[in-house]
């Protein structure tokens, strides 16, 4: 028994060592990144951020960072819902307002204490267009992801991805993206997004700066709601930066059985508290108790399928007459005109 208390208490020991390491290397690189958000220079800001990634790159080698959460680092930090991916991204900011970014993905190998750590270094200029094949960690564009959800693609757990440019002074971006293993290599990529003329393999919605873009995920309804994206005027079509939300929304849907998300337009989006059961309460005249109801939420079309005319609207003007005149006698029209002075045969 006492040998028992004196392994928890040295295990114990390590693992307090282990957090206290973790500890100092979270504050030296914590300290480095609030220099490169007050930095005034471009060459102070990358010779910072690089500063920056080797303190990263020691923290997240060490011993037991997997598991470790954040005290004082404030950067995007995500986990899958299986626990064996993690990933780190951030953005430094320039003096002309655009952006770059880094980051590691790390995988714990399932039954093994070995982690697979990749860094991401952003090898995409703000201005140039993002690609859209599968990628490496080599060839990553520059985001931060905020959101990860795991799905199933050809029989393999893959992981979509809810990522955010901020581009440049012009145009931002969010994009879906999907992360998958092969072997020991991270890629970025996978044609899983089904259009009605193509399929993707990510998807960049790029809008203006002006704009707030709306990419949201309902996970009872398992699809992913988005603004529609059209030009502030027909003239400006094809031209992203003078693109807005128009107060529509479509949606990538989950399609289990094919393992492919498929594009739905003009779908009806919902706060998420509007998802699930709804009900109202009546009052019962003959009982005169209050009732509990549910509520049913199902939009019913009004129009009669065996009468076309009904559930539609017609515009309806009053009838009229070509007869500028009742059917009088030619000496008794003076007499009529005379007691109706204010008709108007042009008026309804």
């Amino acid at each position: 028994m006492k040998q028992f208390i004196a392994l928890v208490l040295v295990s114990l020991t390590f693992l307090s060592g282990y957090a206290q390491d973790l500890a100092s290397l979270e504050h030296e690189a914590a300290v480095i990144l609030s220099q490169i958000r007050s930095s005034k220079e471009d060459a102070q800001t990358d010779a910072a951020h690089l500063a920056f990634k080797k303190a990263m790159n020691d923290l997240v080698k060490s011993k037991g960072f997997f598991d470790y959460s954040f005290k004082e680092l404030k950067i995007a930090d995500l986990r899958s819902a299986d626990q064996t991916v993690r990933l780190l991204t951030w953005n430094i900011e320039y003096s002309d307002l655009s952006y770059s970014y880094g980051g590691f993905v790390l995988r714990r190998e399932e039954g093994r204490e070995k982690v697979l750590i990749q860094e991401l270094n952003d090898q995409l200029d703000a201005y140039s267009t993002k690609p859209e094949g599968i990628i490496d960690a080599k060839a990553w564009y520059g985001a931060i992801y905020f959101k990860i959800i795991d799905f199933s693609f050809q029989g393999k757990t893959c992981y979509l991805l809810f990522g955010y440019d901020a581009g440049t002074t012009m145009s931002n971006y969010k994009l879906l993206d999907v992360l998958s293993f092969s072997g020991q290599t991270v890629k970025f990529g996978a044609a899983v997004f089904k259009e009605p003329k193509q399929t993707k393999k990510r998807v960049v919605l790029e809008y203006s700066n002006m704009a707030t873009l709306s990419l949201e995920f309902e996970p009872k309804r398992n699809r992913i709601v988005f603004d529609h994206l059209s030009p502030e005027s027909p003239a400006l079509e094809g031209v992203a930066s003078y693109y807005f939300p128009d107060m529509s929304y479509d949606a990538y849907v989950y399609d289990s059985d094919r393992e492919i998300w498929i594009l739905e337009q003009d779908v009806v989006a919902t706060n998420p508290a509007d998802v699930g059961e709804k009900y109202f309460y009546t009052l019962n005249k003959k009982t005169g108790l209050v009732e509990k109801s549910r509520m049913n939420k199902e939009w019913i079309n009004p129009a009669d399928p065996t009468n076309q005319a009904n559930g539609q609207h017609k515009a309806a003007l009053p009838e009229q007459t070509t007869d500028e005149f009742p059917e009088l006698p030619r000496k008794e029209r003076h007499k009529w005109l005379k007691r109706n002075r204010n008709y108007n045969p042009e008026s309804y």
